[in-house]
């Protein structure tokens, strides 16, 4: 990673002072807010959620979910377990949702060090557990093993109310019988350099753990529990979100197989390892999935930008959760849809006498494959990729970032881009196309003054990427 000297360079980067960037990155910014408050898991709960008639119950539009609680008499604990980049908002909500009515009996959270301290001032019985990330760690195997020891031994009485969100899978981890946790590190960092996809990145983690793929549920029986979940991964796929420990989860071995094998992975495993992939399990019960509920996601975030856009009278193109293929591919995208704005006759881009400006807004999670050895994250490196693409294009502003506020190994939440981004990179002393080739969009969006910087959001529902037009 070249990181040399980067504070001197830093005080030769030119202040963006052209006008119309400057207001419409302040514009981005808030509608990147709008965005995490619609899906941050304290305001969530405490809105949709309440005690009714004996029972815990979440209603969201089509969504509804439904726990009861034990009673006096039975001697049941109600118990509630978080985990994730977004549990301890979760808990927030929860607690607040219950109110005096019910409070729980006791608590457990496992979260990122980033999380700890809102985890921390939380009221009541809750163990705080910190959890590793991006790869589970030696405090990701504690965090687990601390989870099954909170669990114990489940009665028909109890009730479990478990929160799931992003980072789950590499928080809390346990490995299964007959391999170790460096095994488990080992093929994990493998998968993600190799640059899997997340839907089959959890499908390994799944596989390997005794937590995830329903390891939880089958702990938890035979006591009564319901899932709440906020979304980070592809279609809301219950048995991908934090690999799935409340559902259990279909495995082919032979198409597990040949998809590492495709992407040079398979023959690099340890035989450990190996063995445990060829295991053949259980497919998802539908009895499962009914307790079970996405009570946030891209979606819920994606539609709360268009209707604040909207309202500020700006012209929307919602593109949905689109972000799935290479930075590259999509970086393409970027740079053929901002260049046609450009082309369009300027009558075309008015209403009355008045020039309106264009957002346009995506959601999902683009792949990088790793090639050098620089700092970053997806959202860096595809802003860096859309910098190069739209290089002395006027008018523009893009914003690619984490809905957790953290992208990749970095303080950052990602990066934005215009079309002096390049020209920033250069004007600092650096190469920008070397940097973007040893994978350094970090120091480059650095040198630029194009980071993305927010504190943590507390909850986590994959990429936005939000590119606005011709605004004044």
């Amino acid at each position: 990673m070249a990181t040399g000297g980067l504070g001197s360079a830093l005080a030769t980067v030119p202040a963006v002072t052209d006008v119309n960037t400057v207001d419409a990155r302040s514009l981005l910014r808030q509608l990147y807010r709008v965005a995490v408050d619609s899906v941050d898991g304290a305001r969530v709960l405490a809105r949709y959620a309440a005690v009714r008639e004996g029972e815990w119950r979440f209603e969201r539009g089509g969504r509804a979910l439904h726990l009861s609680l034990p009673t006096p008499a039975s001697g049941g604990r109600l118990r509630l377990i978080g985990l994730g980049k977004a549990a301890a908002a979760l808990m927030e909500g929860a607690l607040a949702s219950l109110s005096a009515v019910h409070p729980p009996d006791d608590a457990l959270l496992i979260v990122p060090a980033a999380a700890e301290a809102q985890a921390r001032r939380l009221p009541g019985r809750i163990t705080v557990c910190i959890g590793d990330h991006p790869l589970p760690g030696a405090a990701s195997e504690a965090a687990g093993r601390a989870l099954m020891e909170f669990i114990g031994t489940p009665r028909a009485v109890d009730r479990y109310l478990v929160m799931l969100s992003g980072g789950a899978s590499a928080l809390c981890a346990v490995p299964k019988a007959g391999i170790s946790l460096a095994d488990k590190q080992f093929a994990t960092e493998l998968a993600m350099r190799a640059g899997l996809p997340i839907e089959e990145l959890n499908a390994l983690r799944r596989a390997l753990s005794a937590i995830k793929g329903g390891g939880l549920a089958r702990r938890l029986a035979p006591a009564q529990f319901v899932t709440v979940a906020i979304s980070d991964v592809r279609g809301d796929d219950p048995t991908v979100i934090g690999s799935a420990p409340t559902v259990e989860c279909a495995h082919d071995p032979i198409r597990v197989v040949q998809r590492l094998q495709a992407r040079g992975v398979w023959e690099r495993l340890p035989p450990a390892v190996q063995l445990i992939l060829q295991q053949q399990t259980t497919a998802p019960a539908a009895a499962q999935l009914s307790r079970y509920a996405v009570i946030a996601s891209l979606d819920d975030a994606l539609e709360a930008v268009r209707v604040e856009a909207q309202r500020r009278a700006i012209t929307v193109h919602s593109l949905g959760r689109t972000l799935y293929d290479s930075t590259t591919v999509h970086a393409a995208e970027w740079r053929q849809r901002l260049l046609a704005w450009r082309q369009t006759p300027e009558s075309d881009r008015t209403v009355g006498s008045a020039s309106r400006a264009t957002l346009w807004l995506a959601g999902g999670e683009p792949v990088v494959t790793l090639r050098g050895h620089g700092r970053g994250g997806r959202a860096q490196h595809l802003a860096l990729q859309v910098a190069e693409g739209i290089a002395g294009l006027s008018s523009v502003c893009v914003l690619a970032a984490g809905t957790d506020g953290r992208d990749g190994p970095t303080d950052a939440a990602g990066g934005f881009a215009d079309g002096e981004t390049w020209a920033r990179i250069r004007a600092a002393g650096a190469d920008p196309a070397a940097l973007l080739a040893n994978d350094d969009s970090h120091t480059a969006l650095a040198l630029a003054g194009d980071l993305f910087r927010t504190e943590a959001t507390a909850t986590n529902v994959a990429d936005l990427v939000m590119a606005i037009a011709g605004y004044r």
